[in-house]
């Protein structure tokens, strides 16, 4: 069974993405300091690099995702790496994963 390299968290968080050949709005229903899983009405191939914009409650910015790539596409919902953040957004990643880490369980 392959371990993975950074807890996933579920939550649901709405969402904005753009690429070159997508763009649509969505759900990140699982997040990680490496990447999440979006759920969305929008195609997004596998392969596809995407800027991605997290909507997160109580914050007037998004966290925003400078590239992020599809690693798979079925149905729905997607998987992606993130790829490059600006260290302000690692930060603040950072911070959102420890509160998923510190708070009761849903």
């Amino acid at each position: 069974m392959e371990s993975r390299k950074y807890a996933r968290f579920q939550v649901e968080l709405e969402c904005s993405f753009s690429g070159d050949h997508t763009a649509g709005d969505g759900q990140v229903v699982d997040l990680s300091m490496g990447g999440c899983k979006v759920r969305s009405d929008a195609t997004v191939p596998t392969g596809a690099y995407l800027e991605l914009r997290v909507y997160l409650p109580q914050q007037d910015s998004p966290l925003k995702i400078d590239l992020a790539v599809a690693r798979w596409s079925i149905g729905r919902e997607c998987g992606l790496e993130f790829i490059r953040l600006q260290p302000e957004q690692q930060e603040r990643l950072h911070q959102l994963v420890q509160s998923f880490e510190v708070a009761p369980s849903r």
